[in-house]
């Protein structure tokens, strides 16, 4: 018995010897060479078309650093899905991409993926621009229009009034002011620089435009990205005297022919006409707000419109279109009176 038992496993133990030789093989053994593949592209050579010796990308991000884009807080809207759209990077591009916009978790301000196609092809094209194409002005008082002002367009999508009226028609019924945002929402400059979406009274000045919008090839790019520094022009966005001094031969400040006095000259005229009305009134520091009133006439309602168009939302005193801001303010001011 006890034979048979070690017979037995002497037998198994060669099996299993036989068996773990026959998996092996041979050893080393290789099987014949593949063909050889296609050479890929140096990683470093690809790299190295934006990110060389040079220092332009960091030129760029010491200048945007000192940017209101930059520094602003405005961007913890970009949660909103119907903020996300101007308030985060990331809802600027599913826009730009015709994608539905949704809400960021962890939003984002405006960075060089928003405005370039960064890292898509590695290499200059990713310098592009995000989106060049014509901009139409939802914001319109009355018909909506399509503008196109060069590679200022991937501006003026964002930098144009997302129109609040509440009711307010030129020439309609009169109407209560519910809400103390009353009025066109934040950034209306290219509504301004081409001349749209103000409540245009009938008065004694036609709503002519400055030749800013006509002339300059790529609106708010050709100013305010002029001659970069550290404080100014480039990727600050702020317009240095360079910019202007290229049409203005004889420039000596913002205040051209004195334009951004008169303006502001009427924005005080206007501010006491409203203020008489209670319609706003000046904070301690000097901003302007407006107050709720139950009912007002639509005169009234349409130069507190302007008013916060102008004064609150435009910021240029003027400058980005003279004669539709003179207009504005004029003939609301006529309208007050």
């Amino acid at each position: 018995m006890n034979k048979m038992f070690s017979s037995t496993l002497l037998i198994l133990a060669v099996c299993a010897l036989v068996a773990l030789v026959g998996c092996e093989g041979e050893k080393g053994a290789d099987g014949p060479a593949g063909p050889a593949g296609t050479a890929g592209v140096s990683g470093t050579a690809a790299c190295g078309t934006c990110h060389d010796v040079s220092t332009d990308i960091v030129a760029k991000q010491i200048q945007y650093e000192q940017s209101t884009h930059a520094m602003g807080s405005a961007y913890l809207r970009g949660t909103s899905a119907s903020c996300a759209p101007c308030h985060s990077s990331e809802g600027f591009t599913q826009k730009v991409a015709g994608l539905e916009v949704t809400g960021a978790d962890n939003p984002t301000p405006p960075n060089c993926r928003t405005c370039h196609n960064i890292h898509t092809n590695y290499d200059a094209t990713d310098y592009a621009l995000a989106t060049t194409a014509p901009v139409t002005l939802t914001g319109s008082m009355t018909v909506d229009a399509t503008i196109d002002l060069g590679k200022g367009n991937l501006c003026a999508n964002c930098h144009q009034t997302r129109l609040r009226t509440y009711g307010l028609e030129v020439g309609g019924a009169d109407i209560g002011i519910t809400s103390t945002h009353f009025g066109p929402h934040h950034g209306v400059q290219s509504n301004v620089l081409t001349g749209n979406s103000g409540y245009e009274f009938a008065g004694s000045m036609a709503y002519d435009d400055s030749p800013h919008a006509a002339m300059i090839e790529d609106g708010c790019v050709t100013c305010h990205m002029s001659a970069p520094g550290t404080t100014s022009g480039g990727h600050t966005f702020t317009p240095n005297d360079t910019a202007c001094a290229e049409c203005h031969s004889d420039f000596d400040g913002f205040d051209v022919n004195g334009a951004q006095t008169e303006i502001k000259e009427l924005i005080s005229t206007l501010a006491a006409l409203l203020e008489a009305e209670l319609l706003v009134h000046m904070d301690e520091e000097g901003a302007y707000h407006n107050l709720k009133i139950e009912s007002t006439t639509n005169a009234k309602a349409g130069a507190l419109f302007n008013f916060i168009m102008i004064q609150n939302e435009d910021g240029s005193n003027g400058v980005h279109n003279f004669k539709y801001t003179k207009a504005l303010l004029t003939n609301s001011i006529e309208a007050l009176q």
